[in-house]
């Protein structure tokens, strides 16, 4: 199995060699006051997602990676129909690979009672292999303009820790009120207007509101970079990382082994089970360094770890939709906030402690499984997966 896996890789390897970017807009936004309410299990933060949206009476805008065909899905998408029948504008932002199995029927019903329906980043046959290949990875809600959401749930049953595989979803999410509600919808509207052609003509509260600084962080195609070189250089006694994929580039690899001969503590958290083919051998080998190098590696057991987040030191927290991995750093469209206030970066990381302690630090053992074919492989097209 591994040789046919290696093969259909080369050949996507060959193939992929024509890079040009997907046409993009990445905009710069200031930093922004608001009030924020953070999301670690997927029952408490789709229950006021869903009362939000029952809320809505002006407009509902929606894009995830990830919407399935299974029973959470089709509630989602049933109270999505359920308010566009009601008269208030809904709009759907799906990537048109991650949610390909979404329910196409309940698709076109939203489009019936008056939903729009929009699927990012449209296959392109002069270039099939970099269109399959280029997501877009954003989550974002955005409810009346006054309310936004952002972060790494997507909608399928093991988000809400119903899945068989998993007994346990760990992800982060953030409800979003305040100033910086424009900006995410101004991201949304841009993508909208990207991928159908259209403008909204809607609008998000410009009031000032909030009492905690942030700044929204949009990246794609190679953006992200230069946002974590300089998050990490700004560190000068902690750094903690959590992610489910530890594929970083050689420019961040090597500033993080700087910063820990220099003395600064690095721990990373990481799921101790994979969700995807290759990823565990491809992360293990930068995980290997960062144990090397000094850092605390530990590795989630409580179910499947997918949070994305950076600490730096306890003045900022990076949270958003970017996994610590090549993809995100170079090929998907995301989405980070940062968050500047100490008093809430505190409450973060105390969950972010709390998943420490269901964990296990690395082992040789742990590092060592796979085979040489599967490790093979991740090292060759470890910026792909």
């Amino acid at each position: 199995m591994w040789v046919f896996v290696i093969i259909i890789l080369i050949i996507i390897f060959v193939l992929l060699k024509d890079r040009t970017i997907h046409q993009s807009i990445i905009s710069s936004y200031p930093t922004r006051k608001a009030d924020i309410q953070f999301f670690n299990n997927g029952k408490f933060l789709f229950k006021q997602l869903f009362r939000d949206i029952r809320d809505a009476e002006q407009f509902i805008c929606v894009q995830f990676f990830i919407i399935k065909k299974d029973r959470f899905s089709r509630d989602f998408l049933t109270l999505l129909i359920e308010k566009a029948d009601a008269g208030v504008p809904v709009y759907l932002m799906v990537d048109r690979l991650g949610s390909f199995t979404i329910d196409r029927k309940l698709i076109q019903e939203l489009k019936s009672v008056g939903g729009t329906i929009i699927k990012c980043n449209r296959f392109d046959w002069r270039h099939p292999f970099r269109s399959i290949n280029q997501r877009n990875h954003r989550k974002i809600t955005v409810v009346d303009g006054e309310i936004a959401y952002i972060g790494g749930y997507n909608v399928a049953d093991e988000y809400i820790n119903e899945s068989p595989k998993f007994s346990l979803w760990r992800d982060y999410h953030l409800r979003v009120t305040g100033e910086v509600v424009q900006d995410i919808y101004d991201l949304f509207s841009r993508d909208f207007k990207l991928n159908n052609g259209h403008s909204l003509h809607h609008g998000a509260s410009t009031e000032p509101g909030g009492s905690i600084e942030t700044q929204l962080i949009p990246s794609a195609h190679g953006t992200l970079e230069s946002t974590f070189l300089s998050l990490i250089d700004e560190a000068k006694q902690t750094i903690l990382i959590g992610s489910p994929y530890f594929i970083p580039s050689e420019a961040i690899m090597e500033l993080l082994e700087k910063k820990a001969q220099d003395g600064v503590s690095i721990t990373v958290l990481y799921p101790h089970e994979s969700d995807h083919l290759l990823v565990k051998e491809a992360s293990s080998t930068y995980l290997r360094r960062m144990h090397h190098a000094g850092a605390k590696i530990h590795l989630f057991t409580h179910g499947f770890y997918h949070a994305k987040i950076i600490f730096i030191d306890d003045k900022i927290c990076d949270i958003g939709t970017a996994n610590f991995d090549k993809r995100s750093l170079f090929i998907n469209e995301e989405v980070n906030l940062l968050i500047f206030d100490k008093g809430l970066i505190e409450e973060i990381r105390s969950f972010y402690e709390k998943d420490l302690m269901d964990s296990v630090p690395l082992d040789e053992k742990w590092l060592n499984e796979g085979n040489f074919l599967a490790k093979s492989a991740a090292k060759m097209f470890n910026s792909f997966l």
